[in-house]
This record gives structure tokens, sequence and C-alpha cells, in this order.
């Protein structure tokens, strides 16, 4: 067993160790921080002058083969069970980003090739990979920890994003294409983490599970994610230093966020984070309209509330979608990303082709982007649709032996029509529990490799494939019938 499953986590962290649940937030947070330092339009120096015209292409053929890769993944992982468990994967996954971001730069802004350019940007796509790699980590991390951890991995973030910004612009390029190696080894070392490895992806095994996505949560979230975009081009033009003040709100509220997350986990209503949405939106929205020319600062300041918020909402809400749904963390996360990354694209075009030939006054485009916001806070991701993703789930105390006792029959029943023997069903029974692999080992006396050849069976007999779709199909065995 490695090192890091030998000390349990104290405080609010349950389930890991606090070192694990260290590098998840250090990890994922290296894997955001890549990201945000790409899309920064101040950070680095201009491209190359016949490069510079290719950008635009690129991000668009980026983006397509992005949201195609995340449909490939979504479907492998339905097939074949969750991406962690296949090692090729975790190693590839950062090695690509890493030469993809090397020989972005090196065609188009160190040298002036335009073709070594546009394959940068295609092999970029692969970016999906790394990132649905750490949606299923963060899904082994108890829901009410999901919070600490996201606020956590955005501070790490604004923290990098805010080195890159003090240093010499090929110093800037070096360190933005080692972020994902940093982010990868922290990854390869959770995976090599036997206890972490075992924590099922499913926070109570009999808790009922949704079989379908719920897409208007996701599509409210995908109009949020383009109204940023809108919010962000109708604020002045940003210099370094007004960008300097959007780093400092996200690390601001990463960190706040963070500290109320340790201090009242228990007691925290996660549904307070969707209602500081929506006046967020507003508030930034109307600071644009309000502030005068020469107060890009309180602009960026705002901005960068509003979408470092956003962002921790976003990745705590498909979390607990994933945690209560039948569909694996993967297809979650690709689902929701998917339609986040749609919605952006539009607003992009919005903003690039419907804009400029409109010719709306600035008071009247501001008042459309906050009519869009409370639309979409009271038709299309309401409260009432939040709020059940983020409320507790539990029983009355005197259903718990009831519920227990019906868990018990349904797994025999269960055991008995997919032909389980008196071992496997044992380690159904743990597996359902949410017991990770040292625990069985240690309670039925096997090695490792019995364990995994147990898993495989049991895995085939009940046509699953990994713990999550196990778990879930036993705890709500026979339900329809």
């Amino acid at each position: 067993m490695s090192r890091m499953s030998s000390a349990r986590a104290s405080g609010p962290i349950e389930g890991m160790s606090t070192s694990a649940f260290a590098v998840l937030a250090c990890g994922l947070g290296f894997y955001m921080g890549w990201q945000t330092v790409g899309i920064s339009p101040t950070l680095f120096p201009a491209p190359q002058p016949v490069s510079a015209g290719l950008v635009t292409a690129g991000s668009h053929l980026e983006t397509g083969l992005f949201l195609a890769l995340l449909a490939l993944l979504a479907l492998f992982v339905r097939r074949r069970g969750d991406l962690m468990s296949h090692r090729g994967l975790v190693i590839a996954a950062p090695l690509l980003i890493c030469a993809a971001t090397l020989i972005k730069y090196s065609c188009g802004w160190l040298f002036d090739l335009p073709a070594g350019l546009i394959a940068g940007y295609a092999l970029k796509a692969t970016k999906a990979l790394l990132f649905l790699l750490w949606a299923e980590c963060l899904c082994r991390v108890r829901f009410r920890d999901t919070l600490l951890c996201v606020a956590l991995a955005y501070g790490v973030t604004f923290a990098l994003c805010l080195l890159v910004a003090g240093l010499t612009p090929l110093a800037a390029l070096i360190t933005h294409a080692a972020l994902p190696l940093v982010s990868g080894a922290l990854l390869l070392t959770l995976r090599n983490d036997s206890a972490f490895a075992g924590l099922p992806q499913s926070e109570a095994a009999g808790a009922k599970t949704l079989q379908r996505p719920p897409w208007r949560l996701f599509i409210g979230v995908g109009i949020l994610g383009g109204v940023v975009l809108i919010v962000n081009t109708l604020s002045e033009t940003k210099s370094p230093s007004a960008e300097l003040y959007t780093l400092l709100a996200g690390l601001a509220v990463s960190f706040i966020t963070a500290a109320i997350a340790v201090r009242r986990v228990e007691r925290l209503n996660f549904t307070i984070l969707y209602r500081w949405l929506t006046p967020l939106f507003v508030g930034s929205v109307i600071l644009v309209l309000v502030l005068e020319s020469g107060n890009q600062q309180y602009e960026a300041f705002a901005i960068g509330v509003s979408w470092s918020f956003f962002r921790i909402f976003t990745w705590t809400l498909w979390c607990s979608i994933a945690l209560r749904s039948r569909l694996a963390a993967a297809c979650v996360f690709a689902i929701g990303q998917a339609t986040l990354t749609a919605c952006s694209t539009l607003a992009q075009l919005v903003i690039d082709y419907v804009l400029p030939t409109a010719q709306l006054a600035f008071p009247v485009t501001v008042s459309l982007v906050i009519v869009i916001i409370v639309v979409n806070a009271a038709f299309v991701m309401s409260e009432s649709d939040v709020s059940r993703w983020f409320k507790k789930r539990g029983e009355p105390k005197g259903l718990v032996r009831e519920s227990e006792e019906a868990l018990g029959m349904r797994l025999s029943q269960a055991a008995r029509d997919f032909g389980l023997s008196k071992r496997e069903e044992e380690i159904a029974r743990l597996v359902m529990e949410g017991k990770n692999n040292a625990v069985i080992q240690e309670r039925l006396c096997i090695t490792e490799s019995t364990l995994r050849t147990h898993l495989r069976n049991i895995y085939a007999k009940a046509e699953v494939h990994s713990r999550q779709e196990l778990a879930d199909t036993l705890a709500t065995y026979g339900e329809d019938e």
C-alpha cells in the first residue's frame, strides 16, 4: 500500500488521506492553470504575422475536434469502463497536451510556420482526455468535500496564472508547456495509490439514481458560459495590468470559498452557490455599463469574481450530477463540457458576426444580456431544478434498518439471477457498501490479483463495466419490477 493511504484524513475530508486530497486539488489546479493561461490574450506576445491570421481558424478546429473526442471518450467509457483503469491513457494524456503546446508555440510564436500551428491546435484537442481523467478522480471525493477540492484547485490555477504573468514571454511559454506534465505526474501518483483507486464513484450505494441527463441544467450552465464571453467583450479592451485584477479576484474567490467549505461544510446549503450566480452576473454587467473609461481595473475585478465563482459552481454541480446518475462520471462531465463549449462557441460567433452588423446601442446590448441572465435563472436553470442536486441525501433513522435489510435481499436476488458464487456475492456486497480494494482484501484475506479476477468475473456476469455501475445496479436491482 502506498504512503498516501497510511494517514487518513482529518477534519472535513472523509474517505481518503489528506495527502491524496492535496494531490488531487493540486493536480486538478495544474490542469486548470494550463487551460486558463492558454486562453489569456495578454500573458504572451502576439504570434508571428502569417500565423496570426490562422489563430481563429485553428481555434475553431480545436473546438470541433475537442467536442468529437469528448463524444468518443464517453462512448469508450460506457463500453470499456472508467478511463483511470487504463494506465496507457493516463500516461499519454499529459504527454500529448505538452507536445501540442510546444508545437503550437514553436510554429506560431517562435517561428512562422502556419501548417505546424494548425497541427498544434489539432493535437491540443486531446485535452479532453486529461479533463475526463481528472473528472473521474474528483468524483471519488465525498460530495460535501467537492466544493473544498474545486475551490483549492482554482486557487492553484490563479496562483499559477499570476506566476506566469511575472515571467518573460519565453519563460512563460515554456512554463505553460510544462504545466500538463506536472498535472499528469500527480494524476499518475493518484492512480498508483491503491486506497484512492479503490474509492467508489458514488456517495451512497443505496441512493436513488438518475437514468437521463438533466439537460436543462447543462444548457443553463452553457448559457451562463456564453454570457461570460459577452460581458468580457462589452468591457473595454483588457491590458495586462487590468487582467491582473481578474486573476486577483479569482484567487480571492477561490480561497474565500475554500475557507467557507472548511468551516461550514456539514451545515452548508449548496443551493446558496446557485443563488449567488445571478446577482454576481447582473452586477458585473451593470458595472461594465456604468463605469467610465479608465476604470478597467474595477470591471476586470468584477468579471473575475463572477467568472471564477461560475467555474467553481459548474464543477461542483457536474460532480453532484455524476454522483447521483447511472451514467459514469466521465460521461456526465463530457456532456456538461460539450454543452458549455458549444454554447460558448455560439456566443463567440454572435460577438464576431451578429453584434457588429446589428449596431445596437451599448445600453440596449447590456439590457439584452441582463434579460438573458434573468430568463435563464427563471425558466432554464431555476433554483428548484438546482436544489434537488445540492440537497442533503439521507433517510430518517427509523428507516435505516429496513433499508439495509431491503438492500441485502436485493443483493441476494441479484446474485442468484446473475449466477454469482458465494465469494463473488461477498465481494459484490462490499463494493455496494463503498469499500475499497484494500478493505475488501483485508476482510476476505485474499490477494489483490485474486480480487481483481473476481471483480472481472462479477462485471461480466452483471454486464457492467465499473464499480460505480455495479454498485448502482445492485442498489436498484428489482426496483422497476
